[in-house]
């Protein structure tokens, strides 16, 4: 049986490779700490220290949604019902092939295995990124998309990092506050203001998303129909699924999964790209209103560093008692939200749209490298010799923002950059008049501010323990 270790995604015949398909395959590839893109050190300038984080984070591995699980089945029956032969060695599995859900019904669109050992190990990780952050057996606060009503993966991936940042004691010293996206009183007050924007329209990309598929599938999809002779032929929906089983089937089994030799080097690239125009045309920079839908939850975020770690919040309600915040800001929700968040930040600003018809080689936009999944974004407080600055990093690298870099390590001064957020934000608008929903809100024009990270017990919230 293969160890599940950390590196557990470069096994087999991947590990002989400097390419691993497994970090190309957008907001399908397992965690992996990305690239160094700006060669810029994730550790602390000379003469700076983090005295405060936060980030959010996409939940973690998980098994598939349901209608992407009728399609594993859907092909294994096809595939079996086929009267075929090939020589081809990277196929000669297909003939014992199934879906590799051992229990579905219980396992659809929740965490897999992959995802806990994600999770837990993120925990340890970042206590040990932040020595200083936490002491044991103190209250610590995360907070929680609900995102739907029956599916636990976001709830569950904050529970799971809090037992591993928090310890043995994680039940009693962690409190998830579950936020509820739907409650017409979080109004740009939740981690998904998307789901109550009656505008919001992620559309996977569009009509640049099916460009970019009519051009590069059709040659995959004649490249392997050649591999095999009889009734056997896959259309363009079918070799999609390829990839996907590929980043699936190994965080669920621990195993390099066979389906991620059936791709080429380039078609995998190829595959990636259109992750990347999905994301950037979906909710991305290429979007109007997707891609502002994050900034409350930013310039709120960005309030508590210029507050600082030793800021304390008073109550909602007069009797009751104070907040006092760990340095450490956790938050998880889901890829969309993920990548709201990185548009609004102004790291990729400076990059042009993203081309239908073919793939930049130099983009430094990657979906990869923030939304596989435990795909992240962090913000550090770096307190220098010189003053206070704002560092942004994507899946542990620094991403500096492409407006402000004048600080140490080309990071921006905390208040220029809160300066910078409120500049987006004034530009895009109040969210109740931009998302359509002005003349039905609870929630006045102009009070559409996101508070949850300092106000503890609003009514569209609730507990959960680790």
């Amino acid at each position: 049986m293969a160890t599940v270790a950390i590196s557990l995604f470069a096994l087999g015949a991947l590990a002989k490779s400097s390419f691993d398909p497994l970090q190309h395959l957008g907001g399908n590839s397992p965690y992996f700490t990305g690239p160094n893109v700006f060669g810029i050190s994730p550790d602390p300038p000379p003469g700076c220290s983090v005295d405060q984080a936060g980030f959010l984070s996409r939940h973690g591995s998980r098994y598939p949604d349901p209608g992407s699980y009728n399609g594993w089945v859907t092909l294994a029956q096809k595939i079996h019902n086929a009267t075929y032969s090939t020589s081809a060695p990277e196929f000669q599995f297909l003939q014992s092939w199934q879906p590799v859900l051992r229990h579905p019904a219980a396992e659809l669109s929740e965490l897999s295995l992959g995802g806990y050992k994600e999770l837990y190990d993120m925990g340890v990780n970042y206590r040990w990124q932040y020595p200083d952050f936490y002491t044991d057996n103190t209250p610590f606060v995360l907070w929680a998309n609900r995102y739907q009503q029956s599916v636990f993966r976001v709830v569950d991936s904050a529970r799971l990092f809090a037992r591993g940042y928090l310890g043995p004691n994680a039940t009693t010293a962690g409190s998830v506050y579950v936020l509820n996206n739907t409650d017409p009183r979080s109004i740009a007050n939740s981690l998904a203001a998307s789901d109550l924007c009656a505008n919001y329209n992620d559309d996977s990309g569009g009509a640049n998303a099916t460009t970019w598929q009519n051009i590069y599938t059709p040659p995959i999809v004649e490249r392997i129909n050649k591999l095999f002779t009889g009734n056997l032929n896959f259309t363009v929906s079918d070799i999609l699924t390829f990839p996907y089983l590929c980043g699936f089937e190994t965080q669920i089994t621990g195993r390099t999964s066979p389906w991620c030799a059936t791709f080429t080097e380039r078609e995998f690239l190829d595959y990636e790209y259109a992750q990347d125009i999905r994301y950037w045309y979906g909710t991305g920079l290429g979007t109007q209103l997707e891609k502002n839908l994050m900034l409350p939850f930013l310039t709120q975020l960005v309030q508590r560093f210029v507050d600082g770690p030793n800021t304390t919040y008073p109550p909602i309600t007069g009797n009751g008692t104070m907040f006092h915040p760990n340095p450490l800001i956790a938050t998880f929700s889901n890829d969309g939200q993920v990548n709201q968040l990185v548009a609004a930040t102004g790291i990729f600003d400076h990059q042009p749209q993203l081309p239908a018809t073919h793939a930049p080689e130099d983009r430094t936009f990657r979906s990869s490298h923030f939304v596989p999944m435990r795909g992240t974004v962090t913000f550090e407080r770096l307190n220098c010799d010189c003053g206070l600055f704002m560092r942004i990093k994507l899946d542990d690298e620094v991403y500096p923002v492409a407006a402000c870099q004048s600080g140490p390590g080309s990071s921006c001064p905390l208040e220029d950059y809160q300066a910078l957020v409120a500049e987006k934000s004034q530009a895009a608008g109040e969210f109740e008049v931009e998302c359509g929903i002005a003349n039905s809100s609870v929630v006045p024009i102009g009070q559409d501010k996101n508070t949850f990270l300092t106000q503890l017990g609003l009514p569209w919230e609730y507990v959960v323990k680790p």
